[in-house]
């Protein structure tokens, strides 16, 4: 019923919300720069980070149905514009005014920037009533919204550095019953108060007023970084630099108190739909910046979660706090129920490969509902099932290893790749215990929330605009742009890349960014210091060139120089904290390397350390010269001949036991139990048949307690079957089998292993180590997933497992484990991809552990 091209030459729009954070600098009606008619309106504010500008349209008076649509063309310099719409509620009168109360109700759909684009508003309806909730609980009394009229729509202009421009054409409005009063642009617009209008905050932009919760707590972080917690003081948490901290239940009154004190928020299981009758979702849970359902593994659960959800949506005061969802193996389907969905797996001490875990990572966003923002979950210690083998030869409930930084700083760089929305950092440990383990945990984890804060800008507004390419093959950059400046985060897509122990690569590395301006600038960032890097345009592009790539640095190309005036101050504010940070790491570990040394025969510890220690004299000269780049440099590269130290010194101890088959992570604290682990393993009794294990008949197999366990995917095949196809012994072979039903053979998209296969219970005697072998061949690696055929245990779990990626000739593996007492274990067998893998001759053996103490009670 209105369609206008801002052709008039009375500008047509207004501020709503003028203020000492929000300025009208300019505004006009010019012609040249349109998509409609023969003009568009242009204005230009000031308006703070964090606030929004409310421009105003004036519109007849219209009954809200849910047919009403409201829609403009707009061009702003900045991402994040959004239409919104005021309504006035005339069965709703504000006690104090005595008028029909005004609320400015928001569209959930941000503008993506730059160009044309049209913003539309169709569920004013719906969002009107959820809205209209938060009213109610924030003023109190009946706030009917029967006969609600929208007035006018409201584009909300992100602010920021420097001015917000706006360009406006052809303003829409459809879906009108009735209309009253005269048609827009027939009178110039009037001045209304900003007061008259009570904003409610959506998931939308910022804006300049904010909902009850947003008042009382401010407002989230874009990119929370957040911490399980564990009863550490929060000030404690805040300065390692984390926003949230994540808790397993409700928090009492104390802990808001204390997280709204500090600005902090919390992440947690919501009350029941039961106590939610008596315990309104109200602003005491004001710093609750998203509740936690928590994990989704069983079908069974689809129904609880989503009733839980929906009794939330209809007791919640704050419509913009998000639902979140942890799934396994269900990311699709938690996508349709949650808000948000946290992903992640474990990685430290696991064969699988950094390369594989970005694809999975990749894997879940294509699962997921589009638009719902995801938060990556990493580890900061090895998972329970290596902490309860460890623990089980200590004698201790207390035994954990901890990530270094570079095991979280490739974690996260993985997780780039996905845009997340947050970073949840799992740990089953406080932080604030005095243990080395959790002194080195917090030293990492502070530079690590460091390197996040330096890429934030990037990480909150940015978009994944395209994929440079480096004179490596082993290694690209992921960019992420923000207006006129790229950050390029260094992806390497090796074993070999990644391994701590190869040496680095003495060649210059070059990049190559297509469609980047030459006037660009371009540097290295590291959290303590900043490097000019040279740049010349070349054929298909920008190239840039760096003589050494650390693991944890970035690359910036930028020709805004506010992004770089951004890095100078975060660098100035944080550098000289970061290097202590990790001169002070590095001296921890070169402690703990000199300490497990010590205690191994026939390894000579003054030379594995001397390079090492050289690195630390250099430490202090530069420290001396108050030259942070430097010394963080020099301590960062003490860790890596640290690390490659490590692996030596490994390979040594316990050659028998890599990855996958050592019950424990290889660690300068596990160097112990490893040497005892491998000293055990040529007693202990002969290997026999596992129960059914042959794979030669399968009533054999069905009466031992094996079982097929298929999860039904679309356009998935799965079969299992004993072979007779060349097997690695006997007659027959167990082969497991996945096949595409798409008529290309296309893989589908998987969220975890479509077939898997079980073993019955072995019980171990007391005291004794448990080894299962057998043999698998994989004729081609499988497709559609990046786990490929995966073979673990119940004791190990999923981050011990072995897995084979290709394997066209019969090989053999083994994995041992450390039972606790009376523990079962189970053998599973998994594919993960579209393919065919075959498994034989498994066998069990029973080893006696001397010379190590191992726990008699369960813990």
């Amino acid at each position: 019923m209105l369609l206008d091209n801002m052709d008039d030459a009375t500008p047509a729009l207004k501020l709503l919300n003028p203020s000492a954070e929000v300025r009208l600098i300019g505004q006009s009606i010019e012609g040249g720069r349109n998509r409609f008619g023969a003009a568009s309106e242009r204005i230009v504010v000031a308006a703070a980070a964090g606030t929004s500008a409310q421009l105003a349209y004036d519109l007849p008076e219209a009954i809200v149905l849910s047919e009403t649509r409201l829609a403009a063309w707009v061009s702003c310099n900045r991402p994040g514009a959004q239409l919104a719409a005021t309504v006035i509620l005339p069965r709703a009168i504000d006690d104090e005014t005595g008028e029909p109360r005004r609320l400015l109700i928001r569209s959930n759909k941000n503008g993506g920037g730059g160009d044309w684009e049209q913003l539309d508003f169709s569920d004013i309806a719906k969002e009107l009533r959820s809205q209209a909730r938060v009213a109610r609980a924030h003023f109190g009394g009946v706030m009917d919204e029967r006969e609600a009229k929208v007035t006018q729509l409201v584009i909300l202009a992100p602010g920021g550095a420097g001015h917000t421009e706006v360009w406006v054409d052809q303003v829409a409005m459809y879906g009108v019953l009735n209309v009253g009063g005269k048609a827009p642009g027939a009178t110039p617009n009037g001045v209304v108060p900003a007061s008259a209008v009570t904003p409610v905050e959506n998931t939308g932009a910022a804006t300049a007023t904010t909902s009850p919760v947003a008042a009382v707590s401010g407002k989230p972080p874009a990119v929370p970084r957040i911490i399980q917690w564990q009863g550490e003081p929060l000030e404690f948490l805040q300065k390692l630099g984390f926003d949230a901290v994540w808790m397993g239940r409700p928090p009492v009154d104390a802990e808001i108190a204390d997280a709204r004190r500090l600005g902090m928020f919390i992440v947690c299981e919501p009350p029941t739909p039961e106590q939610m009758r008596t315990l309104p979702l109200d602003g005491r849970f004001a710093q609750v910046m998203a509740w936690d359902l928590g994990t989704l593994t069983q079908p069974g659960d689809l129904e609880l979660c989503h009733r839980w959800s929906q009794a939330i949506e209809y007791y919640e005061s704050a419509p913009s706090r998000p639902v979140l969802l942890r799934p396994t193996g269900m990311t699709r389907e938690a996508s349709r129920i949650a808000d948000l969905v946290m992903i992640g797996r474990p990685t430290l001490g696991s064969t699988i490969s950094w390369p594989a875990y970005g694809s999975w990572l990749v894997q879940q966003r294509r699962l997921v509902r589009g638009g719902t923002p995801l938060w990556v979950n990493v580890e900061t210690h090895c998972g329970a099932h290596f902490a309860s083998q460890l623990g089980a030869l200590r004698g201790s409930s207390a035994a954990i290893v901890p990530a270094t930084f570079h095991d979280l700083t490739m974690a996260t760089a993985a997780a780039f790749s996905v845009s997340p929305r947050g970073f949840c950092f799992q740990s089953q440990a406080s932080l604030a215990g005095g243990e080395p383990e959790n002194q080195l945990r917090g030293l990492a984890l502070e530079l690590t929330n460091l390197r996040l804060g330096l890429a934030e800008p990037w990480l909150a507004g940015g978009k994944s605009a395209t994929v440079a390419q480096s004179s490596r093959p082993d290694l690209s950059g992921l960019v992420v742009k923000v207006e006129r400046s790229h950050l390029i985060i260094p992806l390497r897509w090796s074993d070999q890349a990644l391994a701590p122990d190869r040496k680095p690569n003495s060649q210059p590395i070059s990049f190559k960014l297509p469609g980047v301006p030459e006037s660009s600038d371009a540097y290295l960032l590291s959290i303590a210091g900043s490097q000019r890097l040279p740049a010349k345009r070349v054929t298909g592009g920008l190239q840039l060139t760096v003589d050494h790539l650390p693991d944890d640095a970035f690359l910036l190309v930028t020709e805004d120089g506010y992004a770089y005036s951004h890095i100078e101050r975060y660098l100035r504010q944080h550098a000289a904290r970061a290097t202590h940070a990790r001169v002070e790491l590095a001296a921890l570990r070169r402690q703990q390397a000199a300490q497990a040394l010590a205690a191994l025969p026939g390894i000579d510890a003054r030379a594995e350390l001397a390079p090492v220690d050289a690195q630390m004299t250099a430490v202090v000269e530069t420290m001396r010269r108050n030259d942070n780049a430097a010394a963080f440099a020099c301590a960062a590269e003490a860790e890596r001949l640290l690390d490659e130290a490590l692996a030596r010194v490994g390979a040594l101890t316990a050659p028998t036991l890599p990855a996958g088959s050592a019950p424990l992570p290889l660690d300068w604290t596990t160097l112990a139990e490893l040497r005892s682990l491998e000293a055990a393993l040529p007693n202990g009794s002969a290997a026999q048949p596992l129960p059914g294990g042959d794979f030669e008949d399968l009533n054999v197999l069905l009466q031992s307690g094996w079982q097929r366990i298929e999860q039904s995917v679309a356009g998935v095949k799965t079969a299992v079957r004993l072979s007779p196809e060349a097997p690695g012994q006997g007659s027959y072979c167990l082969e497991l089998q996945v096949q595409s039903e798409a008529p290309d053979g296309t893989p589908p998209a998987l969220a975890a292993s479509p077939v898997w296969v079980t073993s019955p219970p072995l019980q171990t005697p007391p005291g004794h180590l448990i080894e299962i072998s057998g043999l698998v061949r994989v004729a081609e690696a499988p497709l559609g997933l990046a786990d490929p055929l995966v073979i673990f245990d119940s004791i190990g779990g999923e981050e011990g497992a072995i897995r084979i990626e290709s394997s066209p000739a019969w090989r053999p593996f083994r994995m041992v484990r450390v039972p606790t007492p009376g523990a079962e274990m189970r053998l599973t067998i998994a594919l993960g991809g579209v393919g065919r893998a075959q498994v034989d001759g498994l066998a069990v053996r029973y080893i006696p552990l001397q010379g190590a103490t191992v726990a008699q009670t369960p813990r």
